[in-house]
């Protein structure tokens, strides 16, 4: 398999990205129950506030989630290709 040096860093982006216990945690939350804001998210998880807010920027970052503007209220979907990370990630524990 012939791999091209800008494919491998976004890997190692991606692999980064959910290189943390709690980034996986939020993805599947987000998962299973789509428009949770960061408060509901950092409740949820019992973690800070603020350290819900850096994990869902990061997962943002590589493309995993989206923000989607509601007034005030910012509700984080999955993408594409953060469901396809799940799925990846299912295969390789089972």
């Amino acid at each position: 398999m012939k791999i091209a040096e800008k494919q491998i860093k976004l890997l190692e982006l991606y692999f980064k990205a959910v290189a943390n216990k709690k980034r996986i945690k939020i993805l599947m939350l987000i998962n299973k129950n789509p428009n949770l804001s960061v408060e509901e998210i950092s409740d949820i998880l019992k973690i800070n506030y603020q350290t819900g807010a850096s994990h869902t920027q990061r997962l943002e970052k590589v493309g995993f989630i989206y923000k989607n503007y509601k007034g005030s209220v910012v509700e984080h979907k999955i993408t594409d290709k953060g469901k396809h990370f799940l799925t990846f990630s299912e295969k390789v524990i089972n």
